[in-house]
């Protein structure tokens, strides 16, 4: 399934129509006829570097980080819960921190009780702001998990997180910082949970709720990229190896084979949908030919393989190469710790750069996946998810870039170009 929310059609006049002649893809510099890679020197620039592995508080504030664990040196000095990605730390293989008591006034004022801001969150998100996924579930959404997210902190917490960065994509409301505020909680209690196996059907699918809740926020995230796939991981690790076959759970839909069908159903019955222009099809075709001379892991081939994969199918099979592209999404949870960890690692030059094709692949097939929102009565709302392109694009070496050149161009087109209509 397609997680990634972009925007929707209908807030797209104020992008930019169409990239210059001069973005066009360089592919020479790609081709490394499949030598290993070298480390490399650090480009000299003027002011300091980027800090790639920060705290939520000093990406929000956008300040350099000095990445201490567990607390960094402006979050001591400005008295705030000092709180990093889950994969930095992971990666550090750091235990998370209790915070101090007089940390946990500034986020809550009495454990359990929630403020009337809180409320307008909760509301927004009942309203608009609830995921679109599972396709045809706003009920799930809307009526059911409400009803037991009081019992799991986790779950409330994952909520409000995803409507304040949905209220603050949509609006001026300026309530960015409560949306890392209830992130930080909610991944905090998550993880706490997730230590000892559900012991309810209903325990289950409060645990799939908040992550997918948390996977949907991380698009608004300006460096989410690793914390979504941190969280799409999540999903399907908790549904295991059963998934939600049952009847008796609310997400029973979302299990892959049922997934699978609705949107084949929906395929074949909205042809003029699900046309994609065979001209984007030929550029991300060459990119992806143009990158597979790197040197590459196996996992790291075989992502790269389901993408070229997925476009191949697009040019004649929508059904196929949608099933291919959700598999994009899976294939990681199947990977072990360690292999997972070294792919979501943002020094990995080469996972990024595969990345960045998932990104634009995406955008391209935004025609099938539109599929998806059929019926959808929420509101989506603009992503940073196109921007992390850019941001992997200054994060590689400067003689891989041209392998990011595709992906920065797809990047620039407003979604509407992709359903014809820019």
């Amino acid at each position: 399934m397609s997680w990634l929310a972009f925007q929707d059609p209908s807030m797209q006049d104020s992008l930019s129509s169409t990239s210059s002649s001069g973005d066009s893809p360089t592919l020479s510099d790609c081709r490394l006829g499949g030598t290993s890679r070298q480390p490399q020197k650090p480009i000299p620039r003027k002011g300091h570097t980027k800090s790639r592995r920060g705290c939520f508080n000093c990406k929000r504030r956008r300040i350099k980080c000095n990445e201490k664990h567990p607390d960094c040196h402006h979050c001591v000095k400005a008295g705030l819960q000092c709180a990093y990605p889950v994969n930095i730390i992971q990666s550090m293989q750091r235990s998370p921190v209790s915070p101090r008591p007089h940390e946990v006034v500034c986020w809550r004022s009495t454990p359990g009780t929630f403020s009337m801001s809180d409320m307008r969150l909760f509301h927004h998100f009942l309203i608009t702001a609830y995921p679109h996924l599972p396709v045809g579930g706003d009920r799930i959404w809307v009526d059911l998990i409400p009803t037991f997210a009081h019992n799991y902190e986790y779950v409330i917490h994952s909520i409000l997180a995803l409507a304040a960065s949905h209220l603050d994509a949509v609006s001026n409301a300026g309530v960015a910082e409560q949306a890392i505020q209830h992130r930080i909680l909610a991944v905090k209690s998550l993880k706490k949970a997730l230590s000892v196996p559900p012991r309810t059907r209903c325990e289950r699918d409060a645990r799939m709720a908040a992550a997918i809740a948390l996977a949907f926020q991380s698009s608004h995230l300006q460096d989410g990229l690793a914390e979504y796939l941190t969280m799409v991981r999540g999903c399907n690790l908790i549904a295991g190896d059963e998934g939600f076959a049952s009847p008796d759970s609310v997400f029973h839909t979302f299990s892959e084979d049922t997934h699978l069908e609705t949107i084949k159903h929906r395929i074949a019955t909205n042809p003029q949908l699900n046309h994609i222009n065979h001209a984007d099809l030929d550029l991300a075709t060459l990119s992806l030919h143009s990158v597979k001379h790197l040197a590459m892991s196996d996992t790291e081939r075989t992502y790269h393989d389901l993408l070229a994969q997925t476009i191949s199918s697009a040019y004649a099979n929508p059904a196929e190469a949608y099933t291919t592209f959700v598999a994009t999404h899976n294939t990681p949870s199947k990977w072990t710790h360690d292999e997972f960890q070294t792919f979501i690692d943002p020094d990995n030059s080469v996972a990024l750069i595969l990345l960045a094709h998932f990104i634009a692949i995406q955008a391209t097939l935004t025609p099938i996946l539109y599929l998806e929102r059929v019926g959808f009565r929420g509101i989506e709302a603009p992503t940073a998810v196109l921007g992390w392109i850019e941001g992997i694009y200054g994060s590689v070496p400067m003689h891989l870039r041209g392998c990011v050149e595709w992906p920065r161009r797809v990047a620039r087109y407003p979604c509407l170009r992709f359903l014809g209509q820019g």
